[in-house]
């Protein structure tokens, strides 16, 4: 009798093709979602920054404001406007002023971009956030009669210090409003300025890459044992899903061929019986 003779086998032979059809792309499925990410790119809600703390929000009082505005004010009409630069010193907080000595910051060699600001509403401007040390803030600036500049927002952030003092922590300048009205001197002026203001920026950018390899400088000396502590372990446990598909097929084939094969010899003998 041939393989395919026998009605029985055509049936058998005809389930054990529909299970490999589901097996084989569910197995192939498994194997490639089943993937471990790259440790490189480590994501997750289990991935913690060493030494960060969410930081806590704080309402905007009305006393805050009052406290803020004094510092912000003060700042603007020394660092900003270049008036008894000294004594922005005091407002200005250790990480503004890293990098610089108080002799060169007093002699306007500091990194805050100047802007010949109108002492009107120095004080006041939208709060971006506020947090329990911390304050951003988008100011908007006028400009002085005759000084050749139009209005400015500028970006700036101020942090608790040591004594519970507001200091300027951050000051850039965002974007300008409308065109300035030039006349022959203002732009002879406004061209000096803007000359100082490319070399404070210069000289900010230099002041940020040395902190940059500062910093760079102290995670290469740490121990090559807190980086590989560091790295997110790799898990195997994706391992069991193919192999546990795998192996379940294989019962299958092995539990359907035994049982096949016994069915034979039972027949077998039953025949050898009759004749």
């Amino acid at each position: 009798m041939g393989l395919l003779d026998s009605p029985r086998r055509r049936r058998r032979l005809i389930r054990l093709g529909i299970a490999v059809a589901i097996l084989v792309p569910v197995v192939v499925l498994g194997v490639h979602f089943s993937q471990p990410g790259n440790p490189e790119n480590a994501t997750g809600p289990d991935i913690n920054v060493p030494g960060y703390t969410q930081p806590k929000k704080a309402p905007f009082t009305a006393q805050r404001r009052r406290e803020v505005g004094r510092v912000l004010r003060r700042f603007i009409l020394t660092a900003v406007d270049r008036q008894d630069v000294g004594s922005s010193w005091d407002v200005s907080a250790p990480s503004l002023r890293e990098g610089f000595s108080r002799k060169q910051w007093e002699s306007g060699d500091l990194p805050v971009v100047p802007y010949p600001a109108l002492d009107k509403g120095l004080n006041t401007g939208y709060v971006e956030y506020s947090y329990t040390d911390s304050v951003g803030m988008e100011v908007y600036l006028f400009p002085k009669p005759g000084s050749g500049y139009s209005q400015l927002t500028a970006d700036v952030e101020l942090v608790k210090g040591k004594d519970g003092n507001w200091l300027v922590d951050y000051w850039m300048p965002k974007k300008f409003h409308g065109p300035p009205a030039l006349s022959a001197s203002a732009k002879a002026k406004a061209k000096a300025q803007a000359a100082k203001q490319q070399a404070a920026a210069k000289r900010s950018r230099k002041a940020t890459r040395q902190q940059a390899k500062a910093k760079a400088a102290a995670v290469a000396s740490k121990p090559q044992s807190d980086a590989q502590f560091n790295q997110p372990q790799q898990s195997k446990l994706w391992w069991f899903v193919p192999i546990g598909i795998i192996a379940a097929f294989v019962l299958i084939l092995v539990g359907m061929g035994g049982r096949t094969w016994y069915r034979n010899r039972r027949e077998a003998r039953q025949y050898a019986t009759r004749g």
